[in-house]
């Protein structure tokens, strides 16, 4: 198995869960071939909802198709009215060739910050020095997020929720994100674009 296009399925039934790990084969428009076992072909029955984690991510998908060596799932469709999976579990890490740009005002200044992963509820953001997190301790931020591709950009505030060590003197400072609803829609496209392309690899 390709361990860079492993992903892992979740399937709840009444009394036990099933969880294995497949290969993420191709992807034909929202539709996500994976290998199978024989254990997951017995319980991935069609038209069964299934949950399938990769990269950072963990999105809740269909069954819609097996045969003897693979199952065919289907991403969850996408409107203005309704997240991509779980607000927090569909985060993603945006992509260095069009990165997202964040900024966080910070004595009148607008400071960018390189952002490690986003999500419809929030980011994280890499920080080197330990003193920085003292600037957003018990207090809430104005931020400013640019996105490449779609050319759109949201505004709010946001409160850091979480603190990481990373290795080699980095530190993942994670934020809970409080926007309109217009903006919330703009960045659940943006997960989703993120999610299609890196599920395509």
């Amino acid at each position: 198995m390709n361990q860079d296009r492993t992903a892992e399925i979740f399937i709840f039934e009444d009394t036990f869960f099933f969880t294995t790990k497949v290969e993420i084969r191709r992807v034909e428009g929202d539709k996500v071939i994976l290998s199978t076992t024989p254990l997951l072909s017995r319980f991935a029955i069609i038209g069964k909802k299934v949950h399938i984690r990769y990269s950072t991510f963990a999105l809740p998908v269909k069954v819609v198709g097996k045969n003897e060596g693979e199952i065919i799932v289907t991403l969850p469709s996408l409107s203005p009215e309704k997240p991509v999976g779980d607000r927090k579990s569909a985060r993603v890490k945006p992509s260095h060739v069009h990165p997202v740009r964040l900024y966080i005002k910070e004595d009148g200044q607008e400071v960018e910050h390189e952002v490690e992963d986003i999500s419809e509820g929030g980011f994280s953001i890499i920080v080197k020095n330990p003193s920085e997190v003292d600037k957003y301790i018990g207090r809430d931020v104005e931020v400013h997020i640019d996105f490449p591709v779609e050319a759109e950009e949201v505004g709010g505030t946001a409160r850091m929720v979480n603190i990481q060590e990373l290795s080699e003197g980095r530190i993942k400072l994670g934020f809970e994100l409080f926007i309109d609803d217009a903006d919330t829609v703009k960045v659940r496209f943006y997960v989703y674009s993120r999610i299609r392309e890196i599920l395509r690899g």
